[in-house]
């Protein structure tokens, strides 16, 4: 049998876990509290660096649309568009938005590949670009510096870029922490190429102005990957991330590098 493309292969994953998962939030990532952690981020930081009055927003991979419409339910002023490469993930988006009218006319979901955003973005550009775990799936170093290209392209002058992705620095810290409570690592999946610090932000360097980095998920990691896992392991009971712990460490303060998924945020400096 023949072996597809790596890009190909990645993609196939996505549009499979959509049809597993249908409308389930776990569609993305299994760990739903973490979900809700990201989506109270974005919003949180999109409106501070936005502001009031209308403002647009691109969420690119947006996978089925939950964190999408959860962020702009809670910003009533942002107009949001969100893409995806995944027909399936887009299909599900849809399907989501229709069950929510009072988001009409604010936000519309587009089949689009972030190394080629013009197909569903034509020329529009944006107050803000998101991408949530999306660079993480592209199959090379230079994909990752091709997308962050195609991403200033849509962000106005002056606008931000928030790049929720994963890092190998808090990869690292994180399992550093896990081996000293006797727990095996976790590796990085099959399908993700992690960034350093030091290559996204040369990557991003010269449309963008790095700003800083938020660490906003280090202690929901710290008490669910390290901790509960510990306890799991001593007790014998299996990992479950709807376990109340994951529940209740969405509501940790921000402290540490305990986590692979970090904000770093952007600000567009050239048009």
């Amino acid at each position: 049998m023949k072996t597809l493309p790596m890009k190909e292969q990645i993609k196939a994953y996505w549009e499979e876990r959509a049809d597993f998962y249908l409308a389930d939030p776990a569609s993305t990532t299994d760990d739903v509290y973490l979900r809700e952690l990201e989506i109270r981020t974005i919003t949180q930081i999109l409106k501070a660096l936005l502001g009031p009055g209308p403002k647009t927003v691109l969420d690119v991979g947006c996978g089925e649309g939950y964190s999408t419409i959860n962020v702009a339910l809670e910003s009533p002023h942002f107009s949001f568009t969100g893409v995806d490469y995944s027909a399936n993930m887009i299909r599900m988006a849809r399907a989501r938005l229709a069950a929510t009218p009072v988001l009409k006319g604010r936000l519309q979901f587009q089949v689009g590949d972030v190394l080629d955003l013009s197909s569903a973005c034509g020329a529009a550009t944006y107050d803000a670009v998101i991408s949530d775990r999306c660079l993480i799936n592209l199959e090379s170093k230079e994909d990752q510096r091709q997308a962050l290209k195609e991403i200033a392209r849509r962000v106005a002058a002056g606008g931000y870029y928030l790049a929720v992705e994963n890092f190998m620095e808090g990869q690292e810290a994180m399992n550093q922490a896990r081996a000293a409570l006797g727990l095996t690592p976790i590796p990085v999946r099959w399908h993700n190429l992690y960034f350093s610090e030091p290559d996204l932000i040369s990557f991003a360097a010269p449309e963008f102005e790095f700003l800083e980095f938020k660490d906003f998920a280090s202690a929901y990691y710290f008490a669910t990957r390290i901790i509960y896992a510990a306890f799991c392991k001593q007790t014998g009971e299996e990992i479950d991330y709807r376990h109340p712990l994951h529940q209740m460490a969405v509501d940790l303060p921000w402290t540490g590098n305990f986590s692979p998924i970090r904000m770093a945020v952007f600000k567009r400096t050239t048009a």
